[in-house]
């Protein structure tokens, strides 16, 4: 699908999904293109249109060179970032005279957005719309590192701190104090559910560091061309000013990285020492019950000769020191702190 946008009569508007207004438009969107249309632009502007494959490549002479006076600018973009499964797709500029040329695969919402902007008021050049959509992208990427940020500080606050129990609440209560919000591991967590969360977490902030990458490069492959493009100082100023941004959010990211690797090592640990627990509780539990069975295998031997068995408490004094055998370790763990 290919749509084409003008300026006409001092508004930029869009002229329709045809072939029909190449020549007047100056930028033209195509969307998951067909091979006639890659035939029509090809036709039309003496260039070779980049396929899906070709725009996927890693390597910077695939990804931002110029052909025939042409220039193609690719870098991946994401797309359905409404939740944690963000999509990486390439999409490319390609700046031929005065027209822009963008060849994508799916649809942000950052494009859109750009798209019913422009279309309110006043006019753009091609440089003006690279860099609009450009500063789109870039912003929609923003949004999600601070969603991301904000979901690891939600799942910080599940692994380390939960809600204090009613008890500590009521005690604070009744002394006038203000009751304690939260208390660390007072509460089962789920552990697992973390784990899974903050792996989503890491799979959204690597993609999003891929997409500022090629980003980073396709705006110094731009810089690059401001003296043959000649796009004006307003441009270029908003050229370093995006660079600068790009930097700002690939160092944040990797502060975000850091914390997801804390947690990831933090949960791991937790669910570690739940383990322990459990293992501890065993092990006293087989402490507690080896005296009393010690006892009853004594008692439970068959020897001719055993004097308790002809005593007339000697049934009642074999219960009572299983019973006491068995709760003097008990109080002596609780005494050390061990349980």
């Amino acid at each position: 699908m290919i749509r084409t946008y003008s300026n006409v009569t001092g508004h930029f508007v869009l002229d329709g999904e045809h072939l029909g207004a190449l020549d007047t438009a100056v930028w033209i969107d195509v969307l998951r293109p067909t091979q006639d249309e890659e035939v029509a632009l090809e036709r039309a502007f003496g260039i070779d249109v980049p396929t899906l494959e070709e725009m996927s490549e890693i390597e910077l002479s695939s990804r931002l060179y110029s052909e025939d006076g042409a220039h193609f600018l690719t870098a991946n973009m994401l797309s359905r970032t409404d939740d944690d499964m963000v999509k990486v797709s390439p999409i490319t500029f390609i700046l031929t005279g005065d027209k822009v040329i963008t060849v994508r695969y799916e649809e942000p919402r950052a494009i859109d957005a750009f798209v019913a902007r422009c279309l309110k008021a006043g006019t753009y050049s091609a440089d003006q719309i690279l860099i609009g959509l450009l500063e789109g992208v870039i912003e929609r990427i923003g949004d999600l590192l601070e969603r991301a940020g904000h979901d690891l500080d939600m799942l910080s606050e599940k692994v380390f701190f939960t809600q204090a129990p009613a008890s500590v609440r009521n005690a604070a209560a009744a002394k006038g104090a203000k009751a304690p919000s939260s208390t660390p591991n007072t509460r089962q967590c789920d552990f697992q559910a973390v784990l899974v969360e903050v792996g989503h977490k890491g799979d959204l902030i690597s993609k999003i560091q891929d997409s500022l990458i090629s980003l980073q490069r396709l705006l110094a492959f731009d810089s690059s061309l401001a003296p043959e493009r000649k796009p004006g100082k307003a441009i270029e100023h908003r050229l370093k000013t995006l660079a600068i941004d790009v930097q700002a959010l690939r160092d944040h990211s990797g502060f975000l990285t850091q914390k997801m690797l804390f947690l990831l090592d933090a949960t791991l640990g937790m669910i570690n020492i739940q383990q322990t627990a459990i293992i501890k509780i065993f092990s006293v539990a087989a402490v507690v019950f080896l005296p009393p069975t010690l006892i009853a295998s004594i008692y439970g031997m068959n020897y001719k000769h055993m004097p308790e068995l002809d005593w007339a408490y000697g049934y009642p004094m074999a219960l009572a020191l299983m019973v006491m055998s068995a709760v003097l370790p008990y109080v002596f763990f609780k005494w050390r702190g061990w349980l």
